[in-house]
């Protein structure tokens, strides 16, 4: 098993020389931070397994950082590091999923007595976790289909979201399925009885007054009624609109008992919707949220077969057809394409191939040119 991925994250830069000397003798990965901001960089770049956070730091304090890392990956254990002997905030950091915390002047070895009994606890857990996806790798999940394993990830970070009532936030290419994710997430939660509503952000153009589309944001929160909410393209609208917006969903969340939840997406990667790096208030909004990154077909090539049985099945039963196949040479062609438009653009491949009145199976010929001519340059390179 790897040791374990430590962030020491704390203000005192004495501190941070202190425990990244200790831990490094002691054969620890420790990275070291100033700053609750860069650690949720580091998070979000890179595997980490365990956190120590300064309780109070400018800017982004050990309760931010705390409550971001448990959206975001909640798998990190999280210790809290206080100097200032308040039981109150030790309390409200458990509440928050701490995992224990720790007050200053502290113990060098009382922080590896920690380490150590996390590791061993991680142990345990990751051989009982082995076991369990061993036993239930899916080939489908609801309407969902693939057994690569990025979407066997994608199917536990959905049962978490189902679980819990976090905001989400969908991440990944036009075309890869991403509102289905989230229609998928509303109806196996509670909220499936009331009302499922998308909102197309990148159609709100330029000119358009705030004020008028905050009313009609509002409007649709009093349609959803406990429902979901779901804001598809959020990082095309201004930043100081989505602010505006988030901030009236938030004010909604706390004036109902069923609160609104929140789905957003956005075709960019999420250093973009980050600006540079400097992490703003709407930009930690959407980061304090379940992030679930929808892989593009490329990246799972592996379950081609299975959705295109799945699309074939799909259009045959909407043109009321008898089952079709699809021919080897068709199936080569297919599997070394590098489909740009994703899901979409696969399915849309197999309907032409039925629109254009194929009875047995789909042939080289019935894929679109710009499949074949791919094909055959790749295979000349």
């Amino acid at each position: 098993m790897k040791p374990c991925r430590i962030l020491f994250v704390d203000d005192d830069k004495d501190i941070l020389m202190m425990v990244e000397q200790y831990l490094q003798m002691q054969q620890y990965d420790i990275t070291t931070v100033d700053s609750g901001l860069k650690a949720l960089d580091i998070v979000k770049d890179r595997d980490i397994d365990i956190i120590f956070t300064d309780y109070k730091m400018p800017e982004f304090n050990g309760l931010e950082l705390l409550a971001a890392v448990k959206q975001y990956k909640p798998d990190i254990e999280v210790i809290m590091v206080t100097g200032y002997g308040s039981m109150e905030s030790a309390i409200q950091a458990m509440k928050f999923g701490s995992y224990d915390y720790l007050q200053k002047p502290f113990k060098l070895d009382h922080l590896k007595l920690i380490i150590d009994r996390i590791s061993e606890e991680k142990k345990v857990k990751d051989k009982a976790d082995l076991i369990r996806k061993r036993g239930r790798v899916r080939h489908k999940f609801h309407g969902l289909v693939g057994i690569s394993p990025p979407m066997q990830r994608v199917y536990e970070l959905i049962e978490t979201a189902c679980r819990s009532h976090p905001m989400v936030l969908l991440q990944g290419e036009s075309g890869t399925g991403k509102e289905l994710v989230a229609r998928t997430i509303h109806e196996q939660s509670e909220r499936r009885d009331n009302a499922f509503v998308p909102v197309n952000c990148g159609s709100v153009t330029e000119g358009v007054p705030e004020d008028e589309v905050l009313t009609h944001v509002t409007a649709l929160m009093g349609k959803v009624h406990g429902g979901t909410i779901y804001l598809d393209e959020i990082a095309e609208l201004a930043p100081s609109l989505r602010l505006s917006i988030l901030q009236a969903l938030e004010a909604d969340m706390h004036q109902k008992q069923s609160a609104t939840r929140v789905i957003a997406a956005t075709s960019k990667e999420l250093g973009e919707v980050i600006a540079s790096g400097a992490l703003k208030k709407d930009s930690f909004d959407l980061l304090n949220a379940v992030v679930i990154r929808m892989p593009p077909l490329r990246e799972r090539i592996e379950d081609l077969c299975l959705l295109i049985h799945h699309f074939v099945h799909q259009a045959c039963a909407k043109h009321q057809r008898r089952v079709i196949g699809v021919a080897p040479d068709a199936l080569d062609i297919l599997m070394r394409y590098h489909w740009p438009g994703n899901l979409i653009q696969l399915q849309n491949v197999i309907d032409r191939a039925l629109a254009l009145g194929v009875e047995e199976a789909i042939q080289p010929d019935d894929l679109p040119a710009e499949i074949q001519t791919f094909s055959t340059i790749s295979k000349m390179g």
